[in-house]
């Protein structure tokens, strides 16, 4: 495997037999970081990272497009804190408000945070690291359903999902 920081080789490493990664000591610079991945000499993975920019955007995820129409389904939701070329802001703490349009309510919130004393009930959330979550459950009406998450100074995020 080969490191790239902003274009400049870190060197290669090989895996070693009975350990599952490779690992580099650098000092942080801002910019891309690259890992290309060889075999015999030929490429067969590469992955980058970019050093987020200042939070600008709401991001929604849902895990399916539709939900049960029976008042206990769940849809869960995730929540990314980007930037405004698309990064996600790993230092994010934004609190995120969350409503929802149609057939559905909020059953929960989180962040993945373990000190946080947050309620897991309201419709609001601070991201954690950029990320948080929110739990969609069928009220039993079958019908479209549209969540709208908002933040102070970042552009709102919209999802939209069936109740069948």
């Amino acid at each position: 495997m080969e490191l790239f920081v902003n274009g400049k080789s870190c060197g290669i490493k090989k895996k070693e037999k009975d350990v599952y990664h490779v690992s580099w000591r650098v000092t942080f610079e801002p910019g891309t970081v690259r890992v290309v991945s060889r075999k015999n000499g030929k490429e067969v993975l590469s992955r980058e990272l970019h050093t987020a920019g200042e939070p600008a955007r709401i991001r929604l995820s849902a895990d399916r497009n539709s939900i049960k129409a029976d008042g206990v389904d769940l849809s869960f939701v995730t929540v990314d804190i980007l930037d405004r070329d698309g990064n996600l802001c790993p230092h994010a703490d934004n609190l995120v408000k969350f409503e929802v349009d149609g057939a559905a309510f909020v059953s929960g919130v989180d962040n993945g945070s373990p000190i946080s004393s947050e309620s897991f009930k309201k419709s609001e959330r601070k991201a954690f690291y950029g990320k948080c979550l929110v739990v969609l459950q069928n009220n039993t009406a079958q019908g479209e359903i549209t969540l709208k998450a908002t933040s102070a100074g970042l552009q709102e995020g919209t999802l939209t999902l069936e109740a069948r």
